[in-house]
C-alpha cells in the first residue's frame, strides 16, 4: 500500500502505473540472479523498488536485511519518511514489524525486527555498521554518494557480509549516475548483462530502444533557430510515426527488459544492439527473435542474449543491471516537451551534466574530449601480419613497459605526421634483473622487421619504464645501449596532473654515461595527445592510429583504460589527471605512451619524420616493381655472371713500358713545433 505521506499518490500499488519497474521486481525471483542494479532517472523506480523487495521478503521470505544509506542521517530521515509509513500503510506488514511509534527494542528507527529476521538501516560512512552483522538482502541506496572507507569502498564491505548466505543471497544497488567513470552505478551496471528497456510502436509494432536525441524531435520556427519543444515527440525509427502522448502512455504498457551487454562466442565478438539494427535492416519480419529468446514466467520476465552462431544464452544474468531514462516515466512531468524544455536550457557544463544524470541516467564527461569505446574498434583492425611493416611506415620505436614478472614491448612503425601502426606487441616472461630476461629483450630489440616489399626496418629508438621494482636494472640494461638509443625514462606529472612536453630539453648520448639519469617524459601530454587527439581519429592521414588482427577486445580496453578526472574546489584552477579505470590493466597504453616518447625524442636530436617518410617512399619505387613481378619471374633461378678472367678475345697487345722515373731525393724530416704537428 502507498502512504498519503510518502508521495502523491496513496492507495494500493500497482506495477502497471509505471510499468518501466517491472523488470528489476521481477529479476529479484530469477533464477541465477545474485546482483541487481538499476542506473535509472531521478523520481522512477528506485526507492519503489526498494520498498517492494523489503515488504516481499518481510511477508513472504523472511531474512536478515540491511538498507544502507550514504549517511547515518540519511538512514535515520529515510527510516522516518518511507519505511516507517510503507509498514503503517501496509497491513501484512504492520501486524509482522509492529507500529512505528513503539520504542521497542525490536523496532526503532534504525532496526526492526519481524519472524525470522531483521532490517537494519545504516549510513554507508562507518565502517562498523557495513561489517558488524551477516545479512542476506542488501538494499543499497544513492551509491554515487558513497565515499571511501580506509577498509575499502562501501559496496565491498557490505558485500562480504553475504559471505555466508552466498547460495541464495541478493545484492541491489540503485541511483542516478553522475560524473563518467567516477560514479559508482556505472562501475556497477557495466558489469551486469546491461539490460535496456523496449517499447513497440503503437502504428507499425516495430520494437525500438528508445533514446532521447535518436528519437525524440521537434519542430524550429521559420528563422531555423529558434526551438519549439513544445512540439516534442517520439518518433519511431521504421514508419517515422511522431507517437502522440496517449500514444505513448500505451507504448509503455509493451515494455519489455534485454540482456545487451557484447560477448565473444564461437570465437565471434558479438553486440547485441548491432544485431538487432543490422536485423531491421535486413527487413526480418521478427528480429528480436534472432539476437534474443523471451524468457518468461509469473518469477521473471527477459530476452536473454543468444549466440548467433550457436544459439546459445551467451549473456550470464548472475548480475542484472537495469538502465532507464525519463522517457519511460509515465508521468507528465516527464513526457517529451518537458524533457526537450530542459534540454535547451542546458547551457553550460553544469547544466548538461544534471540533464544527463537526471533525465537520461547516463554519466557525463566534462571538459575531456571525445572518448573512444573499446568495441568501437574492433571494426578498425586491418588485415596485415603482425610482425611486418605496411606501407606507409618511416621509421620504428619501441615502447617497453616493465612489471613484476614480465617485460611487454610494443613495435610501433609512424609514417608522415604521425600516422602509427601496431607491428607487434610481444611479452617476454620474467623479472629484468634476470640476465636471462634482459639478453632475450637485447635479441628482440635487435630484430629485422621487413616490409612485403622485402625492404628492412630495424629499431631507431625505445623508452623503458624505470618504475616499479627494478628500477636498476633498467638503468644498467639502458646506459650499456646508449649509442642504441634505447633510453631509461620515467613518467612526470602523473600525479599532480601537470603538462609538460612529451619530450624534455635533455640530449642523452652515450658521453652521459658516467653521469647517467633516466628521462622525465610528459607522460600527461602524450596521453592526451594519444587518447583525445589520435585515436578519436576515423580517416586514414595525420595521427590515425592502425592496428592489426591481432588486437583483440582486451588489447583495446587496455589502450583505452584511463579517463580524465577533473580535481579543484570550487573558485580554485582545475587539474586535470589521468587516472586507470577500476578493473581494467594499461600496459597497452603505457607501451604506446613509451614508443611515442621514443619518437619524440629521435625527432627531438634532429629526425625529420616527413623526410623519412618521402625518403622510404622514394626507395620503394625503386624495390617495389621487382616485388611485383609474375612469381614465375621471380622464382627463376639466378643469373650466372661470367668470370671476368676468363675469355674468347685474344689479349691486348702489350703497350711499352714506360722510362722508369728519376729517383725522388728523400723528404727532410720535418722539424718540432706546428710543422711536425702538421706532419
Amino acid at each position: 500500500m502507498l502512504a498519503k505521506e510518502a508521495g502523491s499518490t496513496s492507495g494500493k500499488y500497482r506495477t502497471a502505473r509505471v510499468e518501466i519497474a517491472r523488470g528489476p521486481m521481477l529479476a529479484a525471483t530469477e533464477p541465477g540472479v545474485r546482483k541487481i542494479t538499476a542506473m535509472v532517472a531521478t523520481q522512477l523506480l528506485k526507492t519503489t523498488l526498494i520498498e517492494n523487495l523489503l515488504g516481499y521478503h518481510i511477508h513472504l521470505d523472511p531474512c536478515p536485511i540491511l538498507i544502507v544509506q550514504p549517511k547515518d542521517a540519511a538512514a535515520l530521515q529515510f527510516s522516518k519518511e518511507r519505511i516507517s509509513p510503507f509498514i503503517k500503510a501496509t497491513p501484512v506488514l504492520r501486524t509482522l514489524v509492529g507500529s512505528s511509534k513503539t520504542r521497542s527494542a525490536g523496532d526503532t528507527l534504525d532496526y526492526k525486527a519481524f519472524p525470522g529476521g531483521f532490517l537494519g538501516i545504516v549510513g554507508a560512512g562507518s565502517p562498523d555498521n557495513l561489517a558488524r552483522r551477516p545479512v542476506r538482502l542488501v538494499l543499497c541506496d544513492e551509491v554515487d554518494k558513497y565515499l571511501p572507507l580506509k577498509e575499502g569502498k562501501p559496496l565491498d564491505i557490505v558485500q562480504e557480509r553475504q559471505a555466508t548466505f552466498e547460495s541464495n543471497s541478493l545484492n541491489v544497488a540503485v541511483c542516478s549516475p553522475t560524473i563518467k567513470g567516477e560514479s559508482n552505478i556505472e562501475a556497477r551496471y557495466d558489469q551486469s548483462d546491461q539490460r535496456r528497456p523496449s517499447a513497440e510502436c503503437p502504428k507499425c509494432g516495430h520494437r525500438q530502444f528508445v533514446e532521447f536525441f535518436r528519437h525524440i524531435h521537434w519542430d524550429r520556427g521559420k528563422d531555423g533557430k529558434t526551438h519549439r519543444p513544445e512540439t516534442a515527440r517520439v518518433h519511431c525509427e521504421l514508419c517515422n510515426h511522431p507517437w502522440s502522448e496517449g500514444e505513448r502512455l500505451r507504448s509503455l504498457n509493451t515494455i519489455r527488459w534485454h540482456q545487451t551487454r557484447s560477448f565473444e562466442c564461437c570465437d565471434v565478438h558479438q553486440v547485441p544492439l548491432d544485431r538487432y539494427a543490422a536485423a531491421v535492416n535486413d527487413g526480418l519480419a521478427y528480429p528480436v527473435d534472432e539476437v534474443w529468446d523471451w524468457w518468461f514466467s509469473d518469477r521473471h520476465a527477459v530476452y536473454r542474449a543468444k549466440c548467433s552462431e550457436c544459439g546459445a544464452w551467451a549473456v550470464p544474468n548472475t548480475h542484472a543491471g537495469f538502465q532507464a531514462s525519463k522517457v519511460y516515466s509515465p508521468w507528465g512531468n516527464d513526457a517529451p516537451p518537458e524533457i526537450a524544455a530542459k534540454w535547451l536550457a542546458a547551457v553550460d557544463e553544469d547544466g548538461k551534466l544534471t540533464f544527463h544524470n537526471t533525465q537520461l541516467a547516463l554519466t557525463y564527461r566534462k571538459h575531456t574530449g571525445k572518448e573512444v569505446a573499446p568495441d568501437s574498434l574492433l571494426a578498425r583492425r586491418e588485415a596485415w601480419p603482425a610482425g611486418y611493416v605496411p606501407d606507409g611506415v618511416a621509421l620504428l620505436t619501441a615502447g617497453i613497459d616493465t612489471q613484476d614478472y614480465r617485460v611487454e614491448v610494443e613495435i610501433v612503425g609512424w609514417g608522415r605526421d604521425e600516422e602509427s601502426w601496431s607491428i607487434e606487441h610481444h611479452v617476454i616472461d620474467g623479472e629484468m634483473s634476470d640476465p636471462g630476461t634482459q639478453a632475450a629483450l637485447d635479441e628482440y630489440l635487435g630484430r629485422i622487421w621487413y616490409r612485403a616489399d622485402g625492404r628492412p626496418f630495424e629499431l631507431r629508438a625505445a623508452c623503458h619504464d624505470s618504475g616499479g621494482h627494478h628500477t636498476d636494472a633498467v638503468y644498467a640494461f639502458s646506459k650499456a645501449r646508449l649509442g642504441r638509443k634505447i633510453w631509461a625514462i620515467k613518467g612526470l606529472g602523473s600525479k599532480t596532473g601537470e603538462r609538460v612536453p612529451v619530450w624534455p630539453t635533455k640530449r642523452p648520448s652515450s658521453r652521459s654515461k658516467k653521469t647517467y639519469r633516466p628521462i622525465s617524459i610528459g607522460v600527461n601530454a602524450a596521453k592526451d595527445t594519444i587518447l583525445l587527439s589520435y585515436l578519436p581519429k576515423d580517416q586514414h592521414g595525420p595521427g590515425y592510429m592502425h592496428f592489426n588482427g591481432d588486437w583483440d577486445l582486451g588489447a583495446f580496453e587496455q589502450l583505452t583504460s584511463e579517463r580524465i578526472h577533473i580535481e579543484g574546489k570550487a573558485g580554485a584552477p582545475k587539474v586535470r589527471k589521468w587516472v586507470v579505470i577500476d578493473g581494467r590493466a594499461n600496459e597497452r597504453l603505457d607501451c604506446r605512451v613509451y614508443a611515442l616518447a621514443a619518437l619524440r625524442g629521435l625527432m627531438h636530436m634532429g629526425t625529420k619524420l616527413n623526410r623519412e617518410a618521402e625518403r622510404v617512399g622514394a626507395l620503394a619505387t625503386i624495390v617495389e616493381p621487382i616485388a611485383r613481378m609474375p612469381a614465375e619471374v621471380r622464382e627463376l633461378p639466378p643469373m650466372e655472371m661470367p668470370d671476368p678472367t676468363v675469355t674468347d678475345r685474344p689479349p691486348p697487345a702489350t703497350p711499352p713500358s714506360p722510362a722508369a722515373p728519376a729517383p725522388r731525393p728523400p723528404a727532410k724530416k720535418p722539424r718540432g713545433g706546428f710543422s711536425r704537428r702538421l706532419a
